[in-house]
């Protein structure tokens, strides 16, 4: 009996590590083929990865070594460089023909590359990002996604990340933090996404952020730069400055004689004034008498 029990432990044991080798040995190459396929189609550049690792115990698993390139037209050889992203996927979401669901997807300081003719050109990252939108309603791929399996992304991180910016404007170029992103449940909660929809949702997220940082570095550089600098006010002196001595003069100059004021030799005649005229004599005119007052009327018998 005991012997019985320990062959179908050692026959479990034998086919668990049969399918976990057999998963880490189709699953990365497989997850290899079809970001480095499926990203050259959907964005029309190269698209390289450097490895894939995966642990089919514990379900986590790196890809290092993710290169974008750039548009043609362009003169940075790479759009996005990652030099590591950290996986954690259900191992049990690996066998069957369901969609396979990653946990966690996390890009570990991503080195992006912003290129454009001039401030208000079109950059390389708006090209790629309408590249991959375009294409994922393509037909190309829909017959793609037909035969590959789908996927669910729990969480996407995007942290410790950096901006290049390659830009005519003055000044030169500029260097600038990538700000942190989260995403959740990329491809749904359930049925899950084909692979293109999943790189425009990513190649989308990327792009749109690092825009965002660009746009608002680009436009306080050009307002610096046209904005004339603030006149510096003059520095207050604690001292007056001394001033010279007066110029000494002699006593003799320093000396005025005042001039007496001419005074009139004779005094000045005043004019004669002409005679009055003689009125007429008026002629002697006789008194009248002044009118006596009536007498009073006395009553009768008086």
């Amino acid at each position: 009996m005991l012997k019985t029990l320990g062959l179908v432990l050692t026959v479990l044991l034998v086919v668990a590590a049969s399918v976990s080798w057999l998963l880490f040995v189709q699953f990365g190459p497989a997850i290899q083929a079809a970001i480095e396929s499926e990203g050259a189609s959907a964005t029309r550049t190269q698209v390289l990865v450097g490895g894939v690792a995966y642990s089919p115990f514990t379900g986590s698993g790196t890809i290092d070594g993710l290169s974008v390139g750039n548009p043609s037209g362009f003169s940075s050889p790479y759009a996005l460089v990652v030099q590591r992203i950290a996986l954690q996927v259900e191992p049990a979401s690996l066998l069957g023909t369901g969609p396979i669901v990653v946990d966690s997807a996390t890009l570990i300081a991503p080195q992006i590359t912003y290129a454009a003719q001039g401030p208000n050109a079109t950059s390389n990252l708006e090209i790629i990002r309408n590249t991959a939108q375009a294409y994922a309603t393509s037909p190309a791929a829909v017959r793609a996604g037909r035969h590959a399996r789908r996927l669910i992304i729990r969480e996407l991180r995007v942290m410790g990340g950096a901006i290049a910016v390659d830009v005519a404007m003055p000044g030169g170029a500029l260097s600038l933090p990538l700000p942190a992103r989260y995403l959740a449940d990329i491809g749904g909660t359930s049925e899950g996404a084909e692979p293109a929809a999943i790189i425009r949702a990513v190649s989308e997220a990327v792009a749109d952020q690092a825009l965002q940082a660009v746009s608002l570095s680009i436009a306080e550089k050009l307002k610096a730069a046209v904005a004339p600098p603030l006149a510096r006010p003059p520095k207050f002196r604690a001292t007056p400055p001394v001033l010279p001595p007066p110029p000494t003069t002699s006593a003799a100059a320093a000396t005025v004689t005042a001039e007496p004021l001419p005074v009139p030799s004779a005094a000045v005649p005043k004019p004669a004034l002409p005679p009055l005229p003689q009125l007429p004599a008026l002629p002697d005119a006789p008194p009248r008498p002044l009118p006596l007052p009536p007498k009073p009327m006395l009553p009768p018998g008086l």
